[in-house]
């Protein structure tokens, strides 16, 4: 590609966000195949309902899609620069796009080795921040074979990324390792902050080895699963239930969940993680329960990638099943529609439900009164096409 060819694709790119032919032959092939002919003129109607775009609205679009073995077609839509609106299933595109220079590097891309030099310094220093909470290990590895040969100003800026504050409580340890290896700077400057921020760790140190879940056990006396059987949740709060989280066994998560369950009316204070390979109907009480969520949005997030697969039984006491006919009769009656398109039940449910269920809302709303082309039912159109 020459840099005429380039700057082109770029100028374009940057208006419509999505790839014209020509880049999209560069693009590389995602895992999935791309959307059909129905689904992408579907989704284009909901680009174009829901533009502005904005609070991660496209998310659950592309989430269904995937559940539903699809992935968006370029031409219709490409990750922009430092969006959140895509999942992992993008990344290729994300960094495709930086590397051949039609987008520059930003918060979607991963910092590496390789394109170390490409980034602007704000954003490289918040590129490593975020390498830090996701893989300590290869941020302290880059550090260590980059760090060295970087002006003491961009030593300094990576320093200050290691705080206390920002990091988990477990992840202690990395940090005074990390501050060790800036004692040794050939920057007075760089050594004298390092000194500095070790010392402000003195006494918290040990805390880094934060106990596991045999470890809590064995200093009560107990195993894990008779801990997770008998203590009181409540007593023990976040911070167990964030080590049942992290631990492998579905036994022990699945006792908890189930507890957690008999507690709680909702999911809101349920980690969804707990739930991770759990038995069928153990899984099915925690469906039910972000039923009561005060967040509609907690039913898609739960069921990943088993969107698209409510039915109408499943979902007799769920809000936006409950509700979805009022807002259309009430549209129909006073031309009003619902305040925040992001919590209409119509596009609720087209995000969650299967295909038989999204057909009969689709004909139950034009037997209402709705006119067939009506924007609202393009979610529902959507699911069907997919």
């Amino acid at each position: 590609m020459s840099i005429g060819e380039l700057l082109q694709i770029k100028r374009r790119f940057a208006v419509t966000r999505a790839a014209d032919a020509e880049l999209a032959s560069h693009l590389p092939e995602l895992r999935l195949p791309r959307m059909r002919d129905a689904a992408r003129t579907a989704f284009r109607a909901i680009l174009d309902y829901e533009l502005p775009l904005g609070n991660g609205s496209l998310v659950d679009f592309l989430a269904l899609a995937e559940a539903r073995g699809f992935c968006a077609h370029p031409s219709d839509w490409v990750p922009a620069p430092g969006s959140a609106q895509y999942a992992a299933l993008y990344q290729p595109w994300v960094d495709w796009l930086s590397d051949n220079g039609v987008t520059p590097f930003h918060e979607g891309n991963r910092l590496t080795a390789a394109n170390w030099a490409r980034w602007k310094p704000k954003r490289r220093v918040r590129a490593f921040e975020d390498l830090l909470r996701r893989d300590r290990q290869a941020a302290y590895d880059l550090l260590v074979s980059l760090g060295p040969s970087e002006p003491t100003a961009v030593r300094l800026e990576l320093l200050s990324t290691i705080d206390r504050g920002a990091w988990p409580r477990d992840s202690l340890p990395s940090q005074v390792r990390l501050l060790k290896h800036f004692l040794a700077d050939r920057s007075a400057k760089v050594r004298a902050v390092a000194e500095s921020k070790l010392k402000a760790l003195i006494g918290v140190e040990t805390e880094g080895a934060r106990q596991t879940l045999d470890q809590l056990a064995q200093a009560r006396g107990v195993t894990p699963l008779d801990m997770a059987q008998q203590s009181d949740l409540t007593e023990l709060g976040d911070d167990f239930i964030r080590l049942v989280v992290e631990i492998g066994d579905v036994e022990i998560r699945s006792v908890v969940a189930s507890r957690l369950l008999d507690i709680n009316e909702s999911s809101d204070s349920i980690p969804m993680a707990l739930f991770e390979g759990v038995a069928r109907p153990l899984w099915e009480r925690g469906l039910r329960a972000t039923f009561r969520s005060n967040y509609w949005h907690s039913v898609g997030d739960f069921l990943g990638p088993d969107r698209g697969t409510l039915t109408a039984p499943q979902m007799s006491h769920w809000g936006p099943y409950k509700h979805w006919t009022s807002s259309v009769t009430a549209e129909l009656e006073t031309g009003e529609l619902p305040v925040n398109k992001m919590y209409d039940p119509l596009r609720i449910l087209g995000l969650v439900v299967d295909k038989d269920t999204a057909r009969e809302i689709l004909h139950q709303a034009v037997a209402l009164g709705m006119k067939e082309t009506h924007p609202r039912l393009t979610m529902l159109k959507f699911n069907l096409a997919l």
